[in-house]
């Protein structure tokens, strides 16, 4: 949010920080072991949606790659009560979360997918892959000509989602500032200029920085349920912003962590409890 006289939305944010001081990868990450179905007998587990693979169990800037709904894993040992430690199909470790939401276990080979697919079976879910993009410009945007993004309008949506994470990542514990943009040679950025900024460099795209500007006239409305990575999300018709990485997380600056960071954005969470608006920006 840039010094434009929007005190009100400043301290929302503010205020909203102090009720909320703790970072994603808390208790909601947890879910029930799954015992081995023999100690001779792997498990496999099943991406019933789109999922980080990472290279360590927390999340932050360590992902491996996004591997596609329906994607088999099969589990070897130091999982934890937040996280299966797997391998991918194509010989990959890592870790991915252990959320019902995303991953399902298999006891068995039998009926699972066969490795790579994409697909889970007997869902509708779509794989990464199958996710269109568009060349048009979202509303409120335009073309920054004196920049060279990361993935420019004809990338494939693999390919911008990739640039904005990488963007978002390379900012990661860069301090919170008030109306801070580091286009404008400042140091830190306020929430609104930093999802500005992380556009800006990714995909070329210029908008206002004003987050309350941001929740009525940018990007194209889509429903909350139907959220995916890297739409922008707004909170309190504007009083915060972020970009949904995935993995019921955000990445954003401020709220409570002072500077550019993941949090939950998890029904039941406190951002998901005041998450107001998803807004498509490909």
């Amino acid at each position: 949010m840039q010094p434009d006289g929007r005190r009100k939305t400043k301290r929302m944010c503010a205020a909203a920080g102090v009720a909320l001081s703790v970072v994603a990868g808390q208790a909601w990450l947890a879910a029930p072991a799954i015992a081995h179905a023999s100690t001779s007998s792997p498990v496999f587990v099943r991406a019933v949606q789109a999922v980080y693979l990472r290279s360590s169990a927390a999340l932050g800037h360590n992902t491996i790659r996004l591997e596609g709904a329906g994607t088999r894993f099969t589990v070897i040992p130091g999982s934890t009560s937040g996280w299966w430690h797997v391998l991918d199909p194509r010989g990959s470790l890592g870790y991915v979360i252990r959320d019902p939401d995303f991953i399902q276990p298999l006891t068995s080979d039998a009926g699972a997918p066969k490795a790579g697919s994409g697909v889970a079976a007997g869902s509708n879910s779509s794989p990464s892959s199958a996710f269109t993009t568009t060349a048009a410009l979202p509303p409120g945007v335009t073309l920054d000509p004196s920049i060279r993004p990361l993935a420019p309008l004809s990338a494939t949506w693999q390919q911008k989602l990739d640039a904005i994470l990488q963007v978002a990542e390379s900012k990661l514990g860069t301090p919170y500032e008030w109306g801070h943009n580091e286009d404008r040679g400042q140091t830190g950025f306020d929430c609104s200029n930093f999802v500005e900024y992380v556009y800006h460099h990714a995909l070329g795209y210029k908008f206002s920085t004003a987050s309350r500007v941001q929740n009525s006239s940018v990007g194209w409305l889509v429903p909350i349920q139907d959220m995916r990575s890297p739409d922008l999300l707004v909170f309190n018709n504007g009083g915060h912003v972020g970009i949904y990485a995935g993995n019921g997380t955000m990445i954003q600056e401020g709220s409570g962590l002072g500077k550019v960071g993941y949090l939950s954005v998890k029904p039941g969470s406190y951002w998901g409890n005041h998450l107001t608006a998803v807004k498509r920006m490909f």
